[in-house]
């Protein structure tokens, strides 16, 4: 995205946001009813080769419907199954492959909130540590409303901070700090400290619904990594890796799958009612938009992010895991909350300790979703590289299919 075309009035209805867009939690209700359709169930209960079957048929028929190249994934607590279908980029030859980068968009939210479990279980900080404690000298030019926000706070967006998840947001700053602030900031450290400082300024929001204290906020995490810097000394990428990507056995890539190299699959977005390949964002924009990166930034294969899920699976039934310890209480503590409750990067359909945590992203021209068993029975996922509101209604469908 050029965020210079966003000072003038026609970018906005003319430029999709690319990137660390999250679609609404209705959707995420709307697969949620699904789910509860289909019933138990859900198990390998038909031999391997069935629930092979079953995963192909999913990537198979997300090509069939228009989806560019699509892969899907399921799992139980000893077994995963994935597959792909279709092909790298439109008007290419060359088919996705099994080992192929996906970008997951914000389910990269619960990848961060287990980095910040494993700072809390390390006692460097606390889910209850303020803004204020952590962050003195940002907290100092906030608003007062923004002082006591803490990291849970963030992590479960009830701190009120801008959401950057529509253009919109993207609007407001650059018209508000000039064209030639974006093109003069191009250190990482110094355009994060601009940012976070400016987005404190801003007047707190209130979400909608009957929930106001929840609103949504690609910002918060990136205010979240911040706080976690300040307690380790170390990025959030760093992070990342050390403390979930290591531990688990999970290899992960941080950006779209074209920075690692041009075999990987494009991901394609609408543009003029044609899907096309989205192109790479480079300087000057490129430095602003990673300031999000916690939010929403990780890329793996199918593969990797079966595996994920499956480590949730085993910690919800009770066994050991490398998954941080106050993250896996926070998985249970979800099993508790009622419908609609976000926490932790997941958002909960479930009744009294039934149901599902569920959460979807976007990014780059990529959608991808994933959805966990709160009994840890079996898990679900579904990627595709193009992201329209059609593409990701039928990863809601496949994906709920998959669990029946």
């Amino acid at each position: 995205m050029n965020l210079s075309s966003l000072a003038t009035p026609s970018a906005a209805h003319g430029v999709p946001l690319s990137r660390r867009h999250w679609l609404a939690a209705a959707g995420l209700t709307a697969l949620g009813s699904l789910l509860t359709a289909c019933g138990g169930g859900g198990g390998d209960h038909n031999g391997p080769g069935a629930a092979q079957g079953r995963v192909q048929a999913l990537a198979d028929g997300l090509v069939k419907q228009g989806v560019v190249g699509a892969a899907a994934g399921w799992a139980d607590a000893r077994h995963t199954r994935v597959a792909v279908a279709g092909l790298r980029r439109l008007g290419g030859s060359a088919p996705l492959a099994s080992g192929d980068l996906m970008a997951i968009g914000s389910n990269t939210k619960a990848m961060t909130a287990c980095v910040a479990a494993s700072v809390v279980d390390q006692g460097l900080l606390r889910w209850d540590s303020p803004l204020a404690q952590v962050l003195p000298g940002l907290a100092r030019e906030a608003l007062p409303a923004y002082q006591p926000i803490t990291l849970r706070d963030l992590l479960d967006h009830r701190a009120g901070v801008m959401a950057f998840t529509a253009l919109e947001d993207l609007n407001t700053f650059v018209n508000s700090v000039g064209i030639d602030v974006i093109a003069r900031l191009q250190e990482p450290a110094e355009v994060e400290a601009f940012f976070l400082a400016w987005l404190l300024r801003q007047p707190p929001i209130r979400g909608a619904g009957a929930d106001p204290g929840f609103a949504y906020s690609n910002a918060g995490y990136a205010l979240a990594a911040r706080m976690l810097r300040a307690a380790t000394g170390q990025g959030w990428a760093e992070l990342l890796r050390q403390r979930v990507a290591q531990p688990l056995g999970v290899s992960l890539f941080i950006g779209e799958p074209l920075r690692l190299g041009s075999l990987q699959p494009s991901g394609h977005d609408l543009a003029n009612g044609q899907l096309v390949p989205e192109p790479l964002t480079e300087a000057p924009e490129r430095v602003w938009l990673e300031t999000l990166d916690p939010a929403g930034a990780v890329s793996l294969t199918v593969q990797d992010d079966a595996l994920w899920l499956q480590w949730h699976l085993r910690a919800l039934r009770g066994e050991s895991t490398p998954l941080p310890r106050s993250y896996v209480q926070g998985l249970h503590d979800l099993g508790r909350a009622p419908a609609g409750r976000y926490g932790l990067g997941w958002l909960v359909h479930a009744e009294h300790g039934t149901g599902w945590l569920l959460h979807n992203g976007q990014d780059a021209g990529f959608q991808a979703m994933s959805v966990v068993a709160l009994d840890g029975s079996r898990a679900g996922l579904a990627h595709s590289n193009i992201a329209t509101a059609d593409s990701m209604d039928l990863l809601y469908a496949g994906v709920s299919t998959l669990l029946a």
